[in-house]
């Protein structure tokens, strides 16, 4: 193994690409395992609370209690505007 490393053209570069592989492959890892705690805890939420069910149903889709009247308050398009004849 040592011989391949010195006597080698490109054996030291290759380790020091190795290494940069493994970390980044590292950061990658440490990325997607807070990702996966986010999901792990928003589940948790789902599952024992209504309220999280109704908070991720308003957000996603829109959803609005029976009862409650919903309002949709958009900026004029100027393509839109009423045009005067002057």
């Amino acid at each position: 193994m040592q011989v391949n490393i010195w006597l080698t053209k490109d054996g030291y570069s290759r380790i020091v690409e190795i290494k940069g592989l493994i970390q980044d492959q590292q950061k990658e890892n440490n990325e997607m395992a807070s990702r996966n705690s986010q999901l792990k805890e928003e589940i948790k939420d789902l599952k024992d609370g209504y309220a999280a069910i109704e908070e991720k149903a308003r957000e996603d889709i829109g959803m609005i209690k029976e009862g409650e009247e919903f309002y949709l308050i958009t900026e004029p398009r100027p393509d839109l505007e009423l045009k005067t004849d002057d």
